[in-house]
């Protein structure tokens, strides 16, 4: 079983990073929503199932979830864990299922927080959660 990471990201570089990264972690695959380009999405949720969403927009905004919105993905908040890196963290009320990464970050920590935030979205609790 392949767990699907969505990385939305509209810089170029940056998404690279995170692919390279996160493509020597077993059993996951790294996908791309550009908002910038053609990828954008056009109806209400993308047409894969997700395990995980990291937003990372350059440059890092204050207010992550205007990006969420505009990838149409405001309504998989709380069914699927989602990861932004941010200048500015929040906190919003999330039932744990949103976790942040301060920008700048240490790139070679990424597979590690992808990995614990995997296997926390399939603990018993989590799923007691949704």
């Amino acid at each position: 079983m392949s767990n699907q990471v969505l990385v939305v990201c509209d810089y170029d570089p940056l998404y690279a990073a995170i692919e390279l990264k996160l493509t020597g972690l077993p059993q996951v695959r790294v996908m791309r929503l550009d908002l910038t380009g053609a990828d954008r999405p056009k109806s209400a949720q993308p047409a894969e199932g997700f395990e995980l969403i990291i937003v990372a927009p350059m440059p890092p905004i204050n207010d992550p979830m205007s990006i969420l919105s505009r990838a149409s993905l405001l309504n998989q908040v709380g069914h699927v864990p989602v990861l932004i890196i941010s200048e500015h963290p929040s906190r919003p009320e999330s039932d744990g299922r949103i976790a942040y990464l301060n920008f700048p970050f240490d790139i070679d920590e990424l597979p590690l927080t992808v990995s614990r935030t995997l296997g926390a979205s399939r603990s018993p609790d989590a799923e007691r959660a949704v």
